[in-house]
């Protein structure tokens, strides 16, 4: 029996609640970003490992539909359609994943206590209630596009799979923030991508850490990243991949998003940071930082911490004349230059 499965992501646009039954509808944190589960978290993000989870059942008919793509203008959701569109072309079975989770739920043992039910439709809940999970038979759904009424209307035969395994709802950031602290803790599957150099220490291919950089385990950089001198990783931390972190930052119980850059000298403590935009967490505040040049974009940036702070203190010239400053990223002043080990 040919099964497919359909992984709705983001906020639905329509008017009315019209996503799969469940918590799809997760709420867009960090301005301007994508959905959570398409955060990284440890190397990869949740969509990728619910999709390897799924290849891992011997589930191979995937499609992936994000809500936040959908104009709005048409009465039809595209899972709706997706959905249709399988019965119609010989799917006898939809797993229907409204992805606003992390679980680790056994998806061949759904299907198996699906088919023993015998009831047309199950739906995945835990203590905290529906996980936006269900198994539809293909042959329940009926013609025509009233797809939602139909769904609505099976609720009442419908069987309730109870799962009691580890589960995160990732409504904000803090959400994501402690799926990445229990994965480096060990307490769910999600394992770090990447080689474990240490106890609790795990790098992703090509990250490279300078020798005086310290790292305290758990605690995670990823593919690709760059740790730069003198800077301390505190347990409880993530880098994730194409990061760079400049000499001297501290980063203490926070995760840092792919391809950001960390300026020198910096501290940072239980934060979320993504390229240019910081939420601090313990002050439930979000900040964009561009003009200050402290973070940003990882991109070809050449460091240069003393040029820039040397050309800060003197002045360059033929003669002496008003001293003429070279744009720095660092304060200018001989404290910092000896508190970041440029002179001995």
């Amino acid at each position: 029996m040919e099964l497919g499965t359909i992984i709705v992501t983001g906020q639905s646009k329509g008017k009315s609640s019209s996503s799969p039954r469940g918590n799809g509808n997760v709420p867009r944190s960090l301005s301007g970003s994508s959905p959570i589960v398409y955060w990284d978290v440890l190397g990869q993000s949740v969509l990728q490992r619910t999709i390897r989870s799924l290849r891992n059942s011997g589930i191979s008919l995937i499609s992936v539909l994000n809500n936040e793509d959908h104009s709005g203008k048409s009465q039809v959701e595209p899972w709706e359609k997706a959905v249709l569109d399988y019965a119609r072309t010989g799917v006898e079975r939809i797993l229907l994943i409204s992805l606003g989770a992390y679980s680790e739920i056994d998806f061949g043992r759904l299907v198996r206590f699906h088919h023993d039910s015998s009831c047309p439709v199950t739906n995945v809940s835990d203590d905290q209630g529906p996980l936006g999970i269900s198994v539809i038979d293909a042959n329940a759904i009926g013609e025509g596009n009233m797809l939602r009424s139909r769904l609505a209307a099976l609720s009442s035969c419908s069987s309730n799979y109870e799962y009691a395994g580890y589960s995160n709802r990732l409504e904000t950031p803090a959400d994501y923030r402690r799926l990445a602290l229990h994965g480096l803790a060990g307490l769910c599957q999600l394992t770090p991508v990447g080689k474990q150099i240490a106890p609790g220490i795990w790098l992703g291919d090509g990250a490279r850490v300078n020798k005086s950089a310290r790292i305290l385990g758990p605690a995670y950089v990823g593919t690709g990243s760059r740790v730069r001198a003198g800077v301390f990783v505190a347990g409880g931390s993530s880098v994730e991949r194409q990061c760079d972190v400049d000499c001297g930052t501290v980063i203490e119980s926070s995760s840092i998003l792919p391809k950001t850059y960390l300026g020198p000298g910096l501290h940072v403590t239980q934060s979320l940071v993504n390229g240019s935009r910081l939420i601090h967490l313990g002050r439930n505040l979000e900040v964009e930082l561009a003009d200050t040049n402290l973070i940003g974009l990882a991109g070809n940036r050449t460091s240069r911490r003393i040029l820039e702070t040397l050309g800060s203190l003197f002045t360059f010239g033929p003669e002496p004349g008003p001293a003429v400053s070279t744009p720095s990223r660092a304060p200018a002043s001989l404290d910092y230059v000896r508190s970041q080990s440029f002179f001995d």
